[in-house]
């Protein structure tokens, strides 16, 4: 009797611990990593430790993350296809997709655009960060309807699926590389280059990142070589678009800021059905084929610290411009632009649709390459603008920081801006440096 007495205590003690581990393990919030090597695992295996990894993508789809879970490929894999990630992190528990080991980022691939429109990685939940992936040759779209053709990207973002960070980031040949419909997103520190192929032929090129909604932060990227010559418009493609048209989302108060953009057919079109406010780009550098900023649509917006080159050749014979502004509320301050014999920064030929009258542009400079143009400005020029040359440190090796002997030096406005392009501090309650740049 003694014995079952002891016995009974012991197993009640055993429940008692049991229960306290539950509640306790809910209080503390435990997290799982999930390990995914292509090399060495098995689509068996549970996958929650290295050594027994996860072989495919094939289990993702299925799995329910919890908040603070991580989800990691090994170095050295390569992937193809996709998957849907629609568990929520929470904030500062985010569910992360990274890596683990040694080696090359792991690569992945959807050269399939009837599976998930030839996403890699589709989001659905919220709280969710991708980090230090490489995505390559994914498909492009087979279809020629605009709604269709905007339900793709390589990491797509579905319209509800918040608070996403996409950081760190390879895209290389994905025709969409980032498309993100949800609010409060960052997008940063991302690789995007050498997509030379019709997201959707004759009428859509390349494009590195879409925007679809509000809120969100594009900062800190590099894209380079994202046009495709041909098709209707004779080139197409860039590295940033605005698109509202479909989803029921609205585009406004967003932020491009230090970023660089080079040999893309254009920095960044807002499309003409976007019609909010703080549509912000400063402190970025371009240097692009077709135009800096098509404001087809948008308003109240600001232009601050950006250095922009227009001096390449026009790559198709027909546009070969600055800006379109369709809306009169913007404010351009800080800029340096350097282009090419014959443009003119206020002139938007062949489109004729500038609507430049209430625009304010203050303490820029405007410079022709070659001196052969006049006026680069092609309109009065504002408060303390110059036409006169930046003094670039290179323009032969396509160096455009300034000079100590650059007239942009302590020559703009004090916008409240913290850094420049590099990184480094601006002045406090003083006036900056023209340009994306700060000379000390």
């Amino acid at each position: 009797m003694k014995n079952n007495s002891i016995t009974f205590g012991l197993l009640l003690m055993s429940l008692l611990f049991s229960c306290y581990s539950k509640q306790k393990s809910l209080k503390t919030g435990i997290t799982t990593n999930y390990y995914i090597n292509s090399n060495t695992g098995d689509d068996n295996n549970k996958g929650i430790s290295e050594n027994s990894p996860w072989k495919s993508l094939k289990n993702l789809s299925n799995q329910k993350f919890l908040p603070g879970d991580s989800i990691l490929f090994a170095k050295g894999s390569a992937f193809q296809g996709g998957f849907i990630v629609s568990s929520s992190g929470k904030p500062g528990k985010e569910i992360v997709f990274s890596t683990y080991g040694k080696g090359n980022s792991p690569a992945f691939t959807n050269s399939d655009y009837s599976f998930l429109n030839g996403s890699v990685i589709r989001l659905q939940g919220s709280y969710i960060t991708i980090d230090g992936l490489h995505f390559m040759n994914c498909a492009n779209a087979a279809t020629k309807v605009d709604k269709e053709i905007l339900l793709m990207g390589a990491v797509y973002g579905v319209t509800g699926s918040d608070h996403l960070n996409i950081k760190n980031n390879e895209f290389e040949d994905c025709p969409i590389g980032i498309y993100i419909n949800g609010q409060h997103c960052v997008v940063a520190n991302n690789n995007l280059h050498d997509c030379n192929r019709f997201l959707s032929e004759p009428d859509w090129g390349p494009i590195g990142i879409v925007i679809g909604n509000a809120y969100n932060d594009v900062s800190y990227n590099q894209c380079t070589n994202y046009v495709k010559v041909g098709g209707n418009y004779g080139a197409d493609g860039g590295f940033i678009e605005f698109e509202d048209r479909y989803f029921g989302n609205k585009v406004h108060h967003v932020n491009v800021h230090h970023n660089t953009s080079i040999a893309n057919q254009g920095f960044l079109e807002i499309e003409s059905k976007v019609t909010g406010d703080s549509l912000n780009v400063y402190y970025n550098f371009s240097d692009d084929y077709q135009q800096f900023i098509f404001y087809w649509g948008g308003n109240r917006s600001r232009v601050d610290n950006n250095t922009v080159i227009r001096t390449r050749p026009s790559n198709h014979g027909s546009v070969n411009t600055v800006f379109t502004m369709t809306n009169p509320d913007f404010s351009l301050k800080n800029n340096i632009f350097l282009v090419a014999n014959g443009i003119q920064v206020w002139i938007t030929a062949p489109y004729n649709v500038g609507n430049y009258a209430k625009v304010i542009h203050e303490n820029n400079i405007y410079y022709c390459l070659d001196a052969s143009t006049a006026d680069p400005c092609g309109k009065p020029l504002g408060e303390s603008e110059k036409i006169i040359d930046p003094q670039f440190l290179s323009i032969t090796n396509s160096d455009y920081r300034i000079n100590a002997n650059s007239p942009a030096i302590k020559a703009g406005q004090w916008l409240g801006y913290s850094t420049d392009l590099e990184n480094k501090m601006l002045p406090k309650n003083s006036a900056p440096d023209i340009g994306a740049y700060q000379f000390k």
